[in-house]
């Protein structure tokens, strides 16, 4: 099985619920964040290799919008948050965190539908509001999710072009399923395949968005 990858020919992934935030390190006050981001600071780029140069500029001196302080881009952000992972897994090291925090808006101006983008995909992000008022911090959570757990097809795959590409990919999907290894839903997540996370190559830290230059509803997602 060394060096074969598994492809499945159909997707069967639904839409998870907003997460419920379930950290040890939660508060039990009613208090939510508030719009107020850290100051921005400057993308550094994903290590390694990647096949996907970007094609325009993420940034501008004056770029407009700010996101919500749960998903604002920071070298330390509040959510801890391995997306290859379901959003019910975040933890935070942020003591007074509200459930309610996930139900605001997650850029300001409010956007009913935004657009997350990364240099070090082939593919955007769409993330429709689900309230059908503006987009929250729980649909950009779960976007992120869906989105990537969607399956690779074989040409795709080919796509990587080189051999150590396609290595460093395979690599990351065997990591993904091995450590389900003795836990219910290992043997379907290997038989479900590579999955979209799995071109990021082991990169799979939610780092938060940024806003660009392109719209105010088309976000940078970073990751490390």
């Amino acid at each position: 099985m060394r060096g074969r990858v598994r492809f499945s020919s159909h997707n069967t992934f639904h839409s998870p619920p907003p997460p419920p935030l379930m950290s040890p390190a939660s508060s039990s006050t009613d208090s939510s964040l508030g719009p107020l981001t850290p100051p921005p600071l400057p993308y550094a780029g994903l290590p390694g290799p990647t096949p996907f140069a970007p094609q325009y500029s993420y940034h501008s001196a004056k770029p407009s919008g700010r996101a919500h302080n749960l998903v604002a881009f920071s070298n330390t952000p509040l959510l801890n948050y391995d997306i290859t992972l379901h959003p019910s897994n975040i933890s935070t090291h942020f003591m007074g965190l509200s459930s309610a925090g996930f139900l605001e808006p997650a850029v300001y101006p409010p956007e009913l539908s935004i657009t997350l983008t990364t240099p070090h995909l082939p593919w955007s992000i769409v993330v429709p509001a689900s309230n059908r008022r503006y987009v929250t911090v729980g649909d950009v959570l779960n976007a992120v999710y869906s989105a990537l757990r969607v399956n690779v097809t074989p040409a795709e795959y080919s796509a990587l072009g080189t051999q150590k590409l396609k290595g460093q990919a395979t690599a990351a999907y065997r990591r993904r399923y091995e450590r389900l290894r003795g836990h219910r839903g290992y043997t379907q997540e290997k038989q479900q395949g590579m999955k979209r996370v799995d071109f990021l190559m082991g990169y799979n830290k939610f780092q938060g968005i940024s806003p660009t230059s392109r719209s105010s509803n088309v976000w940078q997602l970073n990751i490390s």
